[in-house]
């Protein structure tokens, strides 16, 4: 074997040494939660409720069909870069991020399996209080509620619900072609009210975008989009109803 072969030879073997090396790190539910939290939960909080945009932008990189299955197509090259740079900066923040998990660690398909999961746990998480725990009525009197603390306004991230509403877009115009067309199909039906509501998460979206507002407010938005681009994903994947079967004749009359 020549010296060039034998170079080739020996930086082929390297570089697939470095490729056998690098598995992702798979973070622990607590780890995850740090960094994948909304913005206005504790940093502390095991149980934090977990951004939904970050969990799709997860999706939309992971490389997965079946993890990407739920997005639509309008979740482009713009877009996932867009999403890209938002989480890029969580895992910049020592805070959320102190074990220094990166963005192939993360968007690797268990640990967006285990995003997945963790943000429906989360939603479920909050509990009522326990009806045994209240002060008596004469302490209740005695020390009145506090009024709640206001939150700070300021400049808020609204890019998550920004690629939401970009989604909704084409949600809507397939209802629109699809009712169009006299389709007896559920995504159909959503044309009478998809533009209006569109329109009006829209305007709230601008606003916090240039007027600025508190971190509640802007996951709040977020949830109404994201909750609606889950109800329109439905209902572009459900099937039509199935035609009611032929009844059976009536009877003859008896004279």
């Amino acid at each position: 074997m020549n010296t060039i072969a034998r170079t080739g030879a020996l930086a082929a073997l390297a570089a697939g040494t470095l490729v056998a090396c690098h598995h992702a790190k798979a973070p622990t539910d607590a780890q995850l939660t740090s960094l994948l939290r909304t913005q206005s939960s504790l940093p502390t909080d095991p149980r934090a409720p977990i951004d939904p945009a970050a969990v799709d932008c997860l999706r939309a990189w992971s490389g997965d069909a079946d993890l990407a299955k739920p997005l639509s197509g309008m979740w482009n090259d713009a877009v996932k870069q867009n999403c890209k740079k938002r989480i890029d900066g969580w895992i910049a923040d020592a805070t959320r991020n102190p074990d220094r998990f990166s963005f192939a660690d993360i968007s690797a398909p268990p640990t967006v399996r285990q995003a997945a999961a963790l943000l429906q746990q989360h939603r479920g998480a909050v509990a009522l209080p326990s009806t045994t725990d209240q002060p008596p009525a004469a302490m209740m009197r005695q020390n009145p509620v506090a009024p709640a603390p206001t939150l700070p306004k300021g400049p808020v991230d609204v890019s998550g619900a920004t690629a939401g509403l970009n989604e909704l877009d084409g949600l809507c115009k397939q209802a629109k072609d699809a009712a169009a067309a006299g389709a007896n199909t559920p995504i159909a039906r959503y044309a009478t009210m998809c533009d209006r509501r569109i329109a009006q998460l829209r305007e709230r979206v601008n606003q916090l975008a240039t007027n600025g507002g508190t971190t509640r407010e802007a996951e709040m938005v977020s949830d109404n989009v994201h909750r609606m681009v889950m109800f329109g994903r439905q209902l572009a994947t459900a099937p039509a109803p199935a035609a009611p079967a032929n009844p059976p004749p009536n009877p003859p009359k008896k004279n």
